[in-house]
This record gives structure tokens, C-alpha cells and sequence, in this order.
């Protein structure tokens, strides 16, 4: 009978420990995931003061939307798609930090995308759809508070195509709004010649209500804006 000497069996048994241990720490990597999730976010633009072209010594310096409902809208391998995500309250406009709302998508190439916000009319004063805050400083260099209080249904729109939603990432649509489209049609002589309330010139429907119905136009003409579309990969893939 042959025999192994100790020395021989300790190298068997050290590779087939090798072995077994390059297999226990190989890794395999995850399968894709059949959706991805999309943060649906509202921001302002232009959050300097407004161009001079349009008013000058006009600044908005904050902003507070409560929104009714985001929705989704496009077309993936010729289907059309709608999601909604409703009532996302007290976001600030005016924040990097944005409140978001998500959706899940399936993923495949997304085309005529459209993005929508809706804001509803509320009765309560504290929980307006839009309201915006900030200074005019008037030809004589007065500085006079400025408040837009907007109380309508609007709807604000924007466009995107060829969006590839991928198991890979998650995405972000973030809505903007063109601040300096707002005070289309408005002028300096407009403001300098308001109605002060508290000192404050108040644009609401039933103060400065011309000038709240040219703003309330603006807003429902826009194609608002544009939406920017972030890819964020995960760390798990």
C-alpha cells in the first residue's frame, strides 16, 4: 500500500481551501432591474433679480408652490404611458435641496415626453397654489415689499425626447420656471403706480387685479420653461 507523506496531505488539503474560498468570494453581479424611479421636482430659474430688459428693480426672493398633481406623459415602443403623482405641498421653489415626488418607469427609450404641474385654486389663504415674495426698488430708489398671491388653476408644461430609462439608475425631471417670463407685459410704471397694502404692493385677485390676470396669463401660456432630466447610477450595480 502506498502512503502520502504529512507534508503532501497539507498541500492537498491548503488547495482545496484555496478553491473553495476563491469560489465563496467570487461575486455575480446583479441583474438588472426591470424599472427605474423618476423624481419629479419644481424649481425656479433665473433666481437673480429680473432682467432690466423686462422690469428693472424687480427681485423675487422667494417662492412657495403647494401642488395639486405632477404628471408623466410619453410615448415607449409606440404605447402611451400617463402617471400621476398627486399633492405635494410647501415646496420651496427657490431651494437646492427640492421636495420630491416619485414615480416608477419601466425602462426602454421614452419619447414626446411631457411633464406637467397643476395648481388648483385654494380657500385657504395659507395654502396657496404659488406664492412669491421679493422686493421693487422704484426710480427713486425706494425699496417696497412685493407679494404675487396666485389663486387660479394653472397648469405649467414642459418637453423632453429620447429619454433612455435604464435598470441601471434612477432619474430626476426637474421642472423650471422661467421667473422672467412671469412679468411679461408688466412695467416698472405698473409697480411704481400699485396700490399698497401694509406698505406692501399685494398682486392677488382682488388687489392690483390687472396686473394678476396679465401674470396669471403669462403662466398659463407657458411651455414653461424646460425640464432637465438627471441620470443618478447606483451603487449596487
Amino acid at each position: 500500500m502506498k502512503t502520502f507523506k504529512t507534508s503532501t496531505i497539507a498541500l492537498v488539503l491548503l488547495a482545496v481551501i484555496a478553491v473553495a474560498a476563491c469560489k465563496k468570494n467570487s461575486s455575480t453581479p446583479k441583474p438588472l432591474s426591470s424599472t427605474s424611479h423618476l423624481a419629479l421636482q419644481m424649481q425656479a430659474s433665473n433666481l437673480a433679480s429680473i432682467p432690466d430688459s423686462l422690469i428693472k428693480g424687480l427681485t423675487w426672493t422667494a417662492g412657495i408652490a403647494n401642488i395639486s398633481k405632477f404628471t408623466f406623459e410619453a410615448q415607449i415602443k409606440g404605447v402611451s404611458i400617463n402617471v400621476t403623482s398627486r399633492n405635494i405641498d410647501s415646496v420651496n421653489i427657490f431651494s437646492l435641496n427640492q421636495t420630491a415626488t416619485y414615480i416608477t418607469l419601466d425602462t426602454g427609450i421614452y419619447r414626446e415626453i411631457e411633464v406637467k404641474v397643476f395648481l388648483e385654486p385654494s380657500s385657504d389663504p395659507n395654502h396657496l397654489p404659488l406664492k412669491l415674495t421679493g422686493t421693487f426698488t422704484n426710480d427713486s430708489l425706494k425699496v417696497i415689499p412685493i407679494e404675487l398671491d396666485l389663486n387660479s388653476d394653472v397648469t405649467i408644461r414642459t418637453e423632453a425626447d429620447n429619454v433612455h430609462i435604464t435598470g441601471t439608475a434612477d432619474y430626476t425631471a426637474l421642472v423650471q420656471m422661467e421667473l422672467f417670463k412671469l412679468m411679461a407685459g408688466v412695467t416698472a410704471a405698473d409697480l411704481d403706480h400699485a396700490t399698497l397694502t401694509g406698505g406692501k404692493i399685494i398682486i392677488s385677485k382682488t388687489s392690483n387685479n390687472s396686473i394678476y390676470w396679465q401674470i396669471k396669463s403669462n403662466v398659463s401660456e407657458w411651455e414653461c420653461g424646460h425640464s432637465e432630466f438627471e441620470e443618478h447610477h447606483r451603487d449596487d450595480h
